[in-house]
């Protein structure tokens, strides 16, 4: 039944996921089906978690701000290797269990980074939406299939009008081009730690 249901999501997204369809699939009942988990958030959940345990943990630096960015790469990498998990968790009402461990990582290290429980607990937040922000983006334009429309405009703004950006009109395609997650979460957690640093004091 995960097979099947892998299957699907994979090529089709998981809007394309019901009981039904799998059923066909696997030329079952769609009673059957429900002998073996009580709905598709159960399903979706066993996907999930499927997904995260295959997400290789490698070895982790020691020192915690750095063990703590590359827990924030595996992750990213993890689900970006999944692109269909990324509109599920985007939702923000389904987890998979075999993440634990990451989440469990990123507060731990901030603990170590001199955050208290309660700072750790709402940067983790703000580094889980920046990840999946930076997801949903990237898989958005990996689906284009013409040239972004938004470099068109943001290359040919009137530099009497605006001036600052077309200063920076030949900047935003490579830009948009590259990998940019390791300098983002990385300003992102400089700028938590900064900030937990100055409330404590």
């Amino acid at each position: 039944m995960l097979d099947a249901a892998e299957a699907i999501v994979a090529v089709e997204g998981a809007e394309a996921l019901t009981m039904r369809r799998i059923a066909e699939e696997l030329g079952a009942s769609t009673m059957a089906l429900y002998r073996h988990v009580q709905d598709k958030d159960e399903l979706l959940v066993a996907l999930l978690d499927r997904s995260a345990a295959r997400v290789p943990r490698g070895s982790l630096p020691v020192e915690p701000r750095a063990r703590l960015l590359a827990v924030c790469r595996v992750m990213r990498d993890g689900l970006a290797e999944h692109p269909w998990v990324v509109g599920i968790l985007a939702k923000g009402d389904l987890i998979a269990p075999s993440v634990l461990w990451m989440i469990e990582e990123i507060i731990a290290n901030l603990l170590a980074c001199g955050m208290n429980e309660a700072q750790a607990v709402a940067s983790y937040r703000a580094i889980w939406q920046f990840t999946v922000g930076e997801l949903v983006i990237a898989q958005g334009i990996a689906e284009l299939a013409r040239p972004p429309f938004v470099l068109t405009v943001l290359e040919g703004v009137d530099p009497r009008e605006l001036p600052t950006l077309a200063a920076v009109a030949p900047l935003w395609r490579r830009a948009r081009g590259g990998d940019g997650y390791d300098d983002g979460v990385a300003a992102l957690v400089n700028g938590l730690l900064e900030r937990a640093r100055g409330q404590t004091s």
